[in-house]
């Protein structure tokens, strides 16, 4: 069997790890590259990330992709912002025969956020014989992966907990951070596309979903929440300016009713750690079983002196580099991350 043909498409703090580990990767063979910023077209694939050079030239047209005929697309564009534009690609490119994989957090169980998107996708799937799987790091790991394995040692549980707490000081998306996220705006603007809790509560209503399928159980309400807390001084970020009497701190989540038991999701983060001292008790991820027993389990990335946000890119681009095999041997349609067993 010769080389997975893959395609990376965005190259941004995520993709472009993504990128360079493909380049890397013996069993991979990089045969297109997507990019946004017109000056990165035409750019070698190689130069995008410090290596040599590769003969693949950097394309912002979908036809130049789909014209690869490549076996799996790591898809990293910008699916939060754009939602419906990123969904009519990823169609094409699985209608075509790519497997599709995405690191877009409303896309780690589709139907659950649209089940319009999910009826499309599976349509999609079906006429091109391919295979649609959505993951990440938070979403898209900690709670869909790590919080089964941790349910086997669980008596009884009321409530499960997974959170994510992270300072954005070092991340340089400033369109993310302001656009999509609202950091630097006043609490109460409504220009954020995340400024609807409904909005920032689809982006996690995924991993409850997931987790409750992988538990036995499914979802039967949710609570979206978006709590915001106010810089009182400027603040001087990787993505610009802060201004005081703005948003410098974030809670968003979603809260779910499974009948038994309760899943919170909740992505916790912060400009500086003075904005919300209570909130910002260290950076990583945990997730906490309440009931018997009740368990406490936390994974910290990077060393001191490495930049968290950073780390956390690396650990979403490798999970979906390591998810190729087990997506390019899967059953066509949508897969979740409950169906997959493990992946190394």
């Amino acid at each position: 069997m010769g080389r997975t043909r893959v395609v990376q498409w965005g190259t941004g703090a995520t993709g472009r790890l993504a990128l360079r580990a493909v380049l890397d990767a013996p069993d991979l063979e990089l045969v297109g590259v997507r990019v946004y910023d017109p000056a990165k077209v035409g750019c070698d694939a190689g130069e995008l990330v410090g290596r040599a050079s590769t003969g693949v030239a950097a394309t912002d047209r979908l036809e130049h992709v789909l014209d690869s005929a490549a076996d799996v697309v790591l898809y990293m564009g910008n699916v939060e912002k754009h939602p419906h534009t990123c969904l009519a690609d990823m169609v094409a490119l699985l209608e075509s025969g790519a497997d599709v994989i995405t690191t877009g957090a409303s896309f780690i169980d589709p139907a659950a956020v649209d089940p319009a998107r999910g009826r499309e996708l599976e349509a999609a799937c079906r006429r091109g014989s391919s295979t649609f799987l959505g993951l990440g790091l938070f979403p898209g790991f900690w709670g869909e992966v790590v919080a089964p394995v941790l349910a086997r040692l669980s008596y009884q549980c009321q409530e499960i907990v997974v959170r994510e707490s992270l300072s954005y000081a070092g991340y340089p998306s400033r369109e993310i951070l302001v656009d999509v996220m609202g950091y630097g705006l006043p609490p109460d603007s409504t220009a954020p596309l995340l400024a609807d809790p409904d909005r920032s509560g689809g982006a996690f209503v995924g991993t409850a979903t997931v987790l409750a399928k992988a538990l036995g159980t499914r979802v039967v309400a949710v609570q979206p929440f978006r709590d915001t807390r106010v810089t009182a001084a400027e603040l001087t970020v990787a993505a610009g300016t802060i201004p005081a009497g703005t948003v410098g701190a974030m809670k968003i989540g979603v809260r779910a009713d499974c009948g038994d038991v309760a899943i919170v999701v909740e992505h916790v983060t912060w400009m500086s750690p003075d904005v919300a001292p209570d909130w910002a008790g260290g950076e990583g991820y945990e997730i906490e079983f309440r009931g018997a027993p009740t368990m406490r389990c936390n994974l910290v990335l990077g060393t001191e002196g490495e930049d968290h946000s950073e780390m956390g890119c690396l650990a979403t681009a490798m999970h979906a580099v390591h998810a190729i095999p087990t997506v390019r041997d899967a059953r066509p349609g949508v897969m979740d991350l409950a169906e997959v067993s493990a992946l190394s």
